[in-house]
């Protein structure tokens, strides 16, 4: 047995991890010991409560006692450093001070047994945290000449509620002795399209707090921050730290700073770790609110009122860098019964300073020593950071909401909207970073291999539909540029960090090229860098060196080894670049080259099922004169569709591979790869070990290769036979028994698109039961490491379930929802606004209406998914009927009209009889 998979039993049996843990409710079996070699059982027994609970519409989930313990939601804004907000309403995860590239122990999976660490062992969360920031909310109710004071957490409240639905933080505190009820709403403004206004170094605090009582009461809230700047110095030498209050109409804030002692042969504090400057305001204060600077720590709750009501309230004060001190705020509103009101405290931040040596080794550019983060071009410390927000908070909390609501607002099941939503929290995270020169880049996870990598990036559907901008600024600033690209048209994986091609990737980022393009408003983006987007093309086409349409030469890829010989997964890929070459050529009327393409695409889409499709699924069938290399030979791979996956994700219609061999292959995977229990597959295959663990005993996923036909013995070279240089830290072939997030969305998503939904939901259902608030943070996808970007590929499950494509330059629109079609709502984003898409069917005919709820939208063509081909239809905008010309086919009405732009309110509404 793997000494790592040993060592976790061992721990378990001790109780230490999963049996710690109060029993899941069974979803699947009971299973007898197979005879199967292959291990996975073919009839996966699911529960028939399971299963329903896949398409129902359920409950918003609200975690509470234990359930709390691991809540971490990112709640800072895009791009600014991580932070988090905890299942009882504190902060936590301090990682805001300074983004660096750095590798601590307890934040890098470093050895064996500590790779896939933070998923097998979640307390090892709790151990990155380098330096905890003293924060909390306290709450006085006076009624009737009686007195309550409790910190608003789990030492002062044990009935607290939290629901997670990212960007958004909604906790309840109840107790029997407080009159009052009380929710916290947390978040950084984040508003689909809106970067800027979405990229905030802040976390606000709504408190709405309602007398639930027959009497008047007074209500006091005191929150209190600790002098945090330059968290990690305590060299009284070197200078001060500084506290002041800065009074504005709209809002009160305490900003805290420091200041170097200017003594000649110190170190300034200027470079030290975590210079800047944090503020903590009171948004709209009353003639009640007060404050107190530097009052110390407080040992009593009973002390925080009596200590702010009575403190000297200068201005401005210093302590020394030694000494820990509380600043705070106190808030005071009357409450009629029935009344409420809200109470709204803002974090804001200013660290955009890099450790320019550790960025050094990452970036090899010029003018590293003047690049910060992006915010440090918009604010000059954290007190600006509290004028923004307080300004225009209620545009930036409006608009928060309303996307809530929107998103919220649907009749897909509440764990699915919320598991394809979460795991765009990594963008609030300190994987991805915005340099000052206006380039995005990122990491794999949490600083965890560099360099906006091709083919783990390239799974991520979520931040290309809700943040186009930032996606064209990866292919416009990294992969089309020099950075990126070389003048041969190859694609470096890894930009500046590692110049080597990853064929994967490369076919994959021509894909996302051709999307970037469909998710912008006209064609600017496509013009603008046809020329380099055709060398791409023309560099992968020359490494099919016989012109097959399949790739048979070295193919580097995202399991961090060279496979050799033609496979299902990166000739799909590869015909997957052909098919949006074509249509870029197409659009560019570039029609030689747009045939070039075509004629390759129609010959690969032949010979990868003549030479790959074994009747069952696509196989790699290794080249021999490459013995020692890694294979998957007649493995069932996860990823041996791949490029017509992301085909439908990015809306194009026309087939990569053949639909009945590529509906084939996805019953092959949920038959051979679906494991109702998939650590006891890996205890029990013997070929393959893998050091890192993803799923736990009786967790439920798609393993990434099996070989239900033999073959695993020859998939993985012996250590003494392995190439030079196979990979660069694991050893090839320790993937194979894994079973990691974002291939399985990847595959759940064309599961989907491909009519096979119950497969589908319950591939991705699997990995959200995984992330259960009772074994894990369920905020937090983990891979390599934590807030893994590869996992936004759960966006595209959405795409699938909603049949959503969009091409903007075209003014398309298109929505054929895979399930509840009867009665559907679900939201949709476009190039520049979003909206909500409504569907009502009945026997007779069917009523869609779109709504546009912010921002704008051209629109010209709209293709609706129906139940008759013969159909009569009625369109009409905001009320009036107007003329369009339709086509039906293959069960769709493809409508076309004059084009119009929507805006906010604007609604069109389509009648159809059948």
């Amino acid at each position: 047995m793997n000494n790592s998979r040993r060592d976790f039993l061992k721990f378990s049996a001790l109780g230490i991890g999963a049996s710690t843990l109060p029993p899941l409710p069974i979803f699947a079996g009971p299973f007898t010991e197979s005879k199967n070699r292959h291990l996975i059982p073919e009839d996966k027994k699911l529960s028939a409560t399971w299963i329903k609970s896949l398409y129902e519409r359920g409950k918003p989930e609200v975690l509470k006692d234990d359930e709390l313990k691991y809540v971490g939601m990112p709640v800072g804004g895009i791009a600014c450093g991580q932070l988090y907000l905890g299942g009882d309403g504190r902060l936590w995860l301090w990682h805001i001070f300074r983004i660096q590239y750095h590798r601590n122990p307890d934040s890098q999976l470093l050895t064996k047994m500590e790779q896939g660490g933070h998923y097998a062992y979640p307390d090892n969360v709790f151990k990155r945290e380098d330096r905890s920031v003293e924060q909390g909310v306290a709450i006085r109710v006076k009624q009737g000449g009686k007195e309550v004071i409790k910190k608003l957490n789990n030492e002062g409240f044990k009935d607290i509620s939290f629901r997670g639905e990212y960007p958004i933080c909604k906790i309840d505190y109840k107790s029997d002795d407080l009159p009052v009820d009380v929710r916290l709403e947390a978040f950084s403004p984040f508003i689909p399209g809106e970067l800027e206004k979405s990229s905030n170094p802040c976390t606000t605090f709504n408190y709405k707090i309602k007398n639930s009582s027959s009497r008047p009461i007074e209500v006091s809230l005191a929150s209190w921050l600790e002098n945090a700047v330059n968290p990690f110095e305590t060299d009284n030498e070197l200078g001060k730290r500084t506290v002041q209050l800065v009074s504005k109409k709209n809002r009160k804030t305490i900003l805290f700073a420091s200041e170097s002692s200017g003594k000649s042969g110190l170190p300034k504090l200027e470079d030290q770790h975590g210079y800047g400057s944090l503020s903590w305001s009171l948004y709209n204060p009353s003639e009640k609110s007060q404050h107190a600077l530097n009052i110390g720590y407080l040992d009593q709750v009973k002390d925080i009122f009596e200590t702010i009501e009575n403190s000297d309230r200068e201005v401005s004060k210093k302590s020394s860098l030694n000494q820990k001190m509380l600043s705070a705020i106190l808030e005071t509103v009357t409450l009629e019964p029935g009344e409420e009101k809200e109470v709204t405290f803002v974090l804001g931040w200013y660290f955009p300073y890099l450790n320019q040596k550790d960025w050094g080794e990452v970036l090899k550019i010029e003018g590293i020593d003047d690049l910060k983060l992006h915010y440090f071009n918009r604010f000059k410390s954290a007190n600006d950071v509290a004028s923004y927000i307080c300004d225009n908070f209620e545009e930036l909390a409006d608009g928060t909401r309303l996307w809530n609501q929107t998103w919220y607002d649907s009749s897909l099941p509440y764990w699915l909207l919320d598991r394809t939503f979460i795991t765009l929290n990594c963008i609030a995270s300190n994987t991805l970073v915005r340099f000052s020169n206006g380039r995005f880049w990122g990491w794999e996870g949490v600083e965890c291999c560099p360099g906006t990598c091709t083919h783990v990036w390239q799974y991520a559907q979520a931040l290309a539909h809700f943040f186009p901008e930032v996606e064209r600024n990866f292919r416009e600033v990294t992969d089309l540029s020099e950075l990126g690209l070389n003048h041969n048209g190859a694609l470096r994986h890894r930009a500046e960090n590692n110049e080597e091609v990853a064929h994967d990737g490369h076919c994959g980022t021509i894909m996302r090229i051709y999307r970037e393009h469909r998710m912008s408003s006209d064609d600017s983006f496509l013009r603008r860098h046809y020329p380099n987007i055709k060398k791409m093309v023309q560099f992968i086409i020359k490494e099919d060196r016989n012109r097959d349409g399949l790739l048979e030469g070295k193919q580097t890829n995202t399991l961090d080894a060279a496979w050799f010989g033609p496979m299902g997964w990166i000739s799909s890929l590869y015909l997957g670049a052909l098919l949006a070459g074509k249509e870029m050529a197409i659009e560019m009327v570039d029609t030689p080259f747009a045939k070039e393409c075509d004629q390759l695409l129609k010959l690969g889409r032949k010979n990868i099922v003549k030479q790959l499709y074994n009747g069952e699924y696509f196989i790699h069938k290794p080249d021999k004169n490459y013995p020692k290399a890694i294979n998957s030979n007649d493995g069932c791979h996860i990823d041996q569709v791949l490029g017509q996956s992301f085909a439908h994700n990015i809306g194009i219609i026309e087939r990569v591979i053949p639909e009945k061999e590529t509906v084939s292959a996805l019953k092959s995977i949920w038959k051979y790869n679906f494991a109702p229990d998939a650590f006891d597959y890996q205890l029990k295959h013997k070929e393959i070990k893998g050091p890192r663990i993803y799923a736990t005993q009786g967790e439920a996923a798609t393993i990434m290769c099996t070989w239900p036909k033999g073959g695993d013995d020859k998939a993985v070279p012996g250590m003494d036979q392995r190439p030079d240089n196979p990979t660069v830290w694991s050893g090839p072939g320790i993937y194979f028994d894994e079973a990691m997030n974002g291939f399985e969305y990847q595959v759940a998503s064309h599961m989907i698109w491909e009519g096979l939904v119950e497969k589908g939901l319950a591939t991705a259902r699997a990995v959200h039961d995984r992330y259960t608030a009772k074994k894990r943070n369920p905020f937090n996808e983990i891979e390599c490491s934590d807030h893994y970007s590869r996992s936004m590929a759960s966006y595209g499950v959405y795409l699938a379930a909603c049949g959503l494509e969009y091409h903007g330059p075209k003014g398309y629109l298109a929505f054929d929802p895979k399930l509840q079609k009867e009665n559907f709502k679900a939201a949709f984003t476009t190039a520049n606004g979003w909206g909500s898409f409504e569907q009502e069917r009945k026997s007779s005919g069917q009523i869609n209406k779109i709504t546009m709820l912010y921002g704008k939208m051209k629109l010209s063509t709209l293709l609706l998914g129906i139940n008759e081909n013969s159909v009569n239809a009625i369109v009409s905008v905001n009320g009036k009927k107007i003329s369009f010309k339709a086509q039906t086919y293959n069960e769709k009405l493809n409508i076309g009209f004059e084009e119009k732009i929507f805006h906010k309110s604007d609604e069109l509404v389509v009648e159809i009889k059948y």
